[in-house]
């Protein structure tokens, strides 16, 4: 068992709660093969993964017990320190057992909710476990897989720098991060927030484009550092758990879930079964991404007509975080916030649907005009257009396609041609990023 996965649960949510509300980190926890390893009375029981229970979570009534009322050396609830020990502080030795504080009973959900207490024990008790099983269990751990959503996304960033701490390179990382949100200021104060290591192979980082609470500031390309990490941000639309949870615009959620499906299988990690299967394959991924660009609000056929929403089917008008904003987002995706891309991804996975029309409209030096036929070397994409409704508007309100008196199509040469060249684009010649489940 080479590879062990690990989910972090963001703040509010827990391994119930997730599974029961269909959230993403809680739906691949329940369908990951094997069994979770566990922590009891100081023994670490085998497993291939470890779920990791939210800050200030809600389930503490169903026999899940809040992260920082749990010994991370032992597994068993904490212990209120001595009156001396309150005033002299924990030694050393406290310390390397876990005995760092009591239970907090007083207002500890709404510790864990502000401040993220309990983190700290996730991470501690995460990497016990995985020396453990390494090195008194003999389980031959060579690659972590961690997943983990707002403030748990930021977990398992945390988990892979005390990972770097313990083991070095010995271990190889991969992190799939959906909307990384540390809480309050440390995002920017604490360093194991922001940087990835060389232990960090491959990262994957999901960014809602239209989180505006000021307290939700994400780990992005402003704060995060990896030097030695195959790391790539795709911004996503929708607020802070449209990518998880299926909400407005659902395929926010499906494309982030199908995603994530694939990476995780190509990394090792044992799913057990394919989320939203219909996307599996570049042209569907690439159909899905054409809805969400006729769910933004850049182009004149669906800004915002009033109040009440869009032209393009009543979605409230949102404003964008500042990553998202004219004067960063071409840091995220080619041609910025005017282009057609959502994402990279989104970028990848229309080239390898349709190879020749990508080449002509969007990396062609050329100009003019093409009529789009079914016995042109574009019929593929002829058919494709003709034939889906959100793919063919997508193209027609950035003014990629045109319409015709006679009902048929141009394509514009080199009309969506970038100029700027990003330094993190989707690696698509890698077997470990493949575009979908």
């Amino acid at each position: 068992m080479s590879v062990f996965t690990v989910y972090c649960h963001g703040t509010g949510f827990d391994r119930i709660k997730g599974v029961e509300s269909n959230e993403l980190v809680g739906w691949f926890h329940s369908h990951n093969g094997g069994v979770e390893a566990s922590l009891t009375g100081g023994a670490v029981g085998i497993g291939g993964y470890l779920i990791n229970d939210g800050p200030g979570h809600s389930s503490e009534g169903r026999g899940v017990d809040l992260p920082q009322q749990v010994n991370p050396m032992t597994g068993n609830a904490k212990t209120n320190l001595s009156l001396k020990k309150v005033v002299t502080r924990p030694t050393f030795a406290d310390h390397a057992a876990g005995k760092t504080g009591g239970q907090q009973k007083v207002a500890a959900k709404l510790r864990g909710n502000i401040s993220g207490q309990g983190w700290d024990e996730n991470t501690q008790r995460t990497v016990n476990i995985i020396q453990d099983l390494k090195f008194d269990k003999g389980q031959a751990i060579a690659t972590v897989n961690l997943v983990g959503w707002s403030r748990g996304a930021v977990t398992c960033m945390r988990i892979a720098n005390l990972m770097y701490e313990v083991f070095k390179t010995e271990i190889e990382c991969n992190i799939f991060a959906v909307d990384p949100v540390a809480g309050a200021d440390a995002g920017k104060k604490m360093d194991d927030t922001q940087v990835l290591h060389s232990n960090v192979a491959r990262y994957v980082g999901i960014l809602a484009m239209h989180e505006m609470r000021s307290t939700f500031k994400p780990q992005d390309w402003s704060r995060v550092k990896a030097p030695a990490t195959k790391c790539i941000f795709l911004p996503m639309p929708g607020v802070h758990n449209a990518q998880v949870i299926v909400g407005n615009p659902p395929e926010s959620a499906t494309i982030t879930r199908n995603l994530a499906c694939g990476l995780l299988q190509a990394w090792g990690t044992p799913v057990t079964d394919t989320p939203f299967a219909d996307l599996s394959s570049p042209r569907a991924m690439s159909v899905a991404y054409a809805r969400l660009v006729l769910s933004l609000s850049e182009h004149k056929d669906y800004e915002t007509e009033s109040f009440k929403g869009r032209k393009g089917g009543g979605t409230i008008s949102l404003r964008r975080r500042d990553f998202a904003t004219h004067s960063k987002m071409d840091t995220y995706t080619r041609g910025g916030k005017e282009s057609y891309w959502i994402n990279e991804h989104h970028r990848a996975c229309f080239a390898e649907a349709f190879p020749d029309a990508y080449d002509a409209i969007f990396e062609s030096r050329g100009s003019g005009d093409i009529k789009l036929t079914a016995s042109s070397r574009f019929a593929t994409f002829f058919q494709a257009v003709h034939g889906n409704a959100p793919l063919r508007n997508s193209l027609l309100a950035k003014g990629l396609l045109a319409g015709t008196g006679d009902g048929s199509l141009l394509m514009g040469l080199g009309a969506g041609r970038y100029s700027n060249q990003l330094n993190r684009s989707w690696p698509v010649s890698s077997q470990y990023f493949p575009l979908h489940a």
